[in-house]
C-alpha cells in the first residue's frame, strides 16, 4: 500500500509539473490592427455620388523597412523594434492606400475615389505615394514621412511632387494608442492632398 500510494504521488507530482510547463511554453495569441480613417458621410451623401470627378490612388510604396506585418516602433535614432504579437492585419500599403482614400472622399464629397484604378477607368488625376518613415517613438510621438504627387492621366504629366513630414504628439501607450496616432497623421497627409486636388479642380 504505501509503495502504490508513493507511485500515485509521484505521478500526481509529475502530472502538475508537465501542466505547468505546457502553460509556460504556450505562445500569446497574435493581436491585429488597421489604421482607421476619419469619420465617414452618412448614406445619403454616398448614395449622391454619381457620374462625378474621379480620381485615382496608387500605387502606394512603403520602404522596406515597414514592408513586413508586424509593426515598427523605433527605440533610438538608429534602433528600431518589431512587435511580437502585435501586427498590421493587411499589408501596409493596402491599409495606407485604403485609409487615404476613404479620407479624401470625406473630406471632398464630390469626388469619387478609386483605389488602384484600372486602365479603362475615366480618372483625370491619380495619386502616387510613396512613404519613407512611417512610425512612432518610445515617447508615442508619430513621424510621417513621405513623398507625393498628382498625376493627370490625360496628359501623362506630374503636375508636381510634395514633400511632407508631419509629426503628432502623443504619449506613451499600448498599441491601440499607437495605431491611432498613426491614423491621426494619416488624416493630416490626407488633407494636405485634398487641399492640391482643390486647387487643380473646383471640387
Amino acid at each position: 500500500m504505501l509503495m502504490s500510494h508513493i507511485k500515485t504521488t509521484q505521478t500526481l507530482f509529475l502530472a502538475i509539473i508537465m501542466l505547468a510547463i505546457s502553460a509556460c511554453g504556450k505562445t500569446p495569441a497574435a493581436r491585429f490592427y488597421t489604421l482607421s480613417p476619419m469619420a465617414s458621410q452618412s448614406a445619403a451623401e454616398h448614395t449622391s455620388r454619381v457620374n462625378e470627378q474621379i480620381v485615382g490612388i496608387g500605387p502606394v510604396m512603403v520602404a522596406a523597412y515597414l514592408d513586413r506585418s508586424e509593426i515598427v516602433t523605433r527605440s533610438s535614432p538608429t534602433k528600431i523594434e518589431l512587435a511580437s504579437f502585435d501586427r498590421w492585419a493587411e499589408p501596409f500599403e493596402d491599409m495606407i492606400a485604403s485609409s487615404v482614400a476613404e479620407n479624401i472622399s470625406t473630406m471632398l464629397p464630390s469626388v469619387q475615389v478609386i483605389v488602384d484604378p484600372w486602365p479603362e477607368a475615366k480618372i483625370e488625376y491619380q495619386l502616387v505615394l510613396k512613404i519613407m518613415k512611417f512610425e512612432t517613438d518610445q515617447g508615442g510621438k508619430a513621424q510621417l514621412n513621405s513623398s507625393w504627387g498628382i498625376l493627370q492621366r490625360s496628359t501623362g504629366e506630374m503636375n508636381a511632387v510634395y514633400e511632407s513630414k508631419i509629426t503628432v504628439p502623443g504619449s506613451p501607450g499600448d498599441f491601440d494608442t499607437i495605431t491611432k496616432n498613426m491614423s491621426r497623421a494619416l488624416v493630416t497627409l490626407s488633407e494636405e492632398i485634398a487641399a492640391e486636388l482643390k486647387k487643380l479642380e473646383k471640387y
